[in-house]
């Protein structure tokens, strides 16, 4: 009796174990979250936007600086020609109007890209939201994002353009004088471009210009003819929107008459970057720039003969910039 007893006991311990289900594999998403980084420029508030990450061969595409210079500068710095380069676009939420700078890429370089509309939509904003897109020029990363099969992705937006920069894109005599290799983006810069003009929604203007209060454009020739910065002002408070004056921080901070293939007037984009960087160095305005590592907001500073970068600290609070 007492073995039977414990047989039961124990048969009844076997079967009050608890089976524990094997966890599924985990995959993990080979894609970072849709990024974005809010700060406040006095009241109003600015939020950097990742378009996505692309590789570029810069080795190919830099001039008047030689291959030694780059692999040494890479090294210094512990990277490598491989290294992704940030497409960035800003928001500026004024309370009354929302004006994002530049549009991204949309599907012009693949599935790297293309990510505003997703990344308006975490920061909390529909494309139906945005009023007015400033355009610091007509390049496929900075107005490809704008359309999509030939449709207004941004159906409420006017889009601000720099007269001489929509005149050169549209110019068959400056597409047939353009490199070779860079007459496609006339191509693309037109069809981004086409429907809004078709609607009604372009607006340009010359030089210097008062946009917004507050708001201005820059002329910064040579990468593009009309190739423009934007500068914000709040309550004393500025931040500077950059457009392609830098491609590689790496190589075009410390050494700036370094130029690249997609430079359309290449001494002149040399000039260019040498006046703002000596200038920001002064002033210590904030910069915005759509190719430095996201979310692309730092300050500039003399290293050397050079300059250097100064990004902003990273908060988990939406901090106030700019000065």
């Amino acid at each position: 009796m007492k073995s039977m007893f414990s047989a039961l006991v124990m048969a009844g311990s076997l079967l009050a174990t608890p089976v524990f289900a094997q966890p599924a594999p985990i995959a993990p998403q080979q894609q970072q979250a849709p990024g974005f980084y809010r700060v406040k420029l006095g009241t109003y508030t600015v939020t950097a936007l990742t378009d996505g990450t692309t590789p570029v061969r810069f080795d190919t595409l830099i001039h008047r600086r030689d291959k030694a210079v780059l692999d040494r500068a890479y090294r210094e710095k512990g990277i490598d020609d491989h290294r992704e380069t940030s497409i960035n676009a800003f928001l500026v939420d004024t309370g009354e109007k929302r004006i994002l700078i530049d549009a991204g890429t949309g599907k012009l370089f693949g599935d790297c890209c293309g990510r505003i509309p997703k990344t308006l939509e975490a920061a909390g904003y529909s494309v139906e939201s945005i009023d007015t897109i400033l355009l610091t020029h007509v390049h496929a990363d900075h107005s490809g994002g704008l359309t999509q099969d030939g449709s207004r992705i941004f159906p409420n937006a006017d889009i601000y353009v720099a007269k001489a920069e929509l005149d050169y894109w549209f110019d068959d005599q400056a597409k047939a004088h353009a490199k070779t290799e860079n007459q496609k983006m006339f191509v693309e810069g037109r069809a981004s471009l086409a429907p809004y003009i078709a609607a009604g929604r372009i607006r340009t203007f010359l030089g210097a210009a008062t946009l917004f209060p507050g708001i201005r454009s820059i002329p910064a020739p040579g990468h593009t003819p009309g190739h423009s910065f934007y500068e914000v002002e709040n309550e004393g408070h500025r931040m500077l929107f950059l457009g392609d004056v830098v491609h590689l921080a790496e190589i075009q901070l410390p050494y700036p008459s370094t130029t690249i293939d997609f430079d359309a007037d290449e001494s002149l984009a040399a000039q260019t970057r040498k006046r703002v960087l000596s200038e920001l160095a002064d002033s210590h305005e904030l910069a915005a720039a759509p190719h430095i590592s996201f979310p692309g907001m730092g300050h500039i500073y003399r290293d050397g003969k050079g300059y250097g970068w100064a990004p902003i600290p990273y908060s988990a609070n939406v901090v106030e910039v700019g000065q």
